[in-house]
């Protein structure tokens, strides 16, 4: 592990940029590296609640819109 008397850890750099890639990859667009790097971290932090509430409520849709589709096939 390297020096981390300024700055994080290898460990909480790498946690970082696993929540800027999900936010850049899953956001279809809406942002952009840059604008994630630079973005304030309780800006962030809300945009990483948004996306994982509304990517939950886009797989209850498809969960529920599946099990009308297999009740109206019998």
């Amino acid at each position: 592990m390297g020096s981390t008397f300024f700055g994080l850890t290898s460990e909480h750099k790498i946690e970082i940029h696993k929540v800027l890639f999900a936010l850049v990859y899953y956001s279809n667009g809406g942002f952009t590296h840059n604008e994630v790097y630079n973005m304030p971290i309780y800006l962030r932090a809300f945009y990483v609640k948004q996306l994982e509430e509304a990517k939950r409520e886009e797989a209850e849709a498809v969960k529920s819109a599946a099990k009308k589709g297999n009740t109206s096939k019998r």
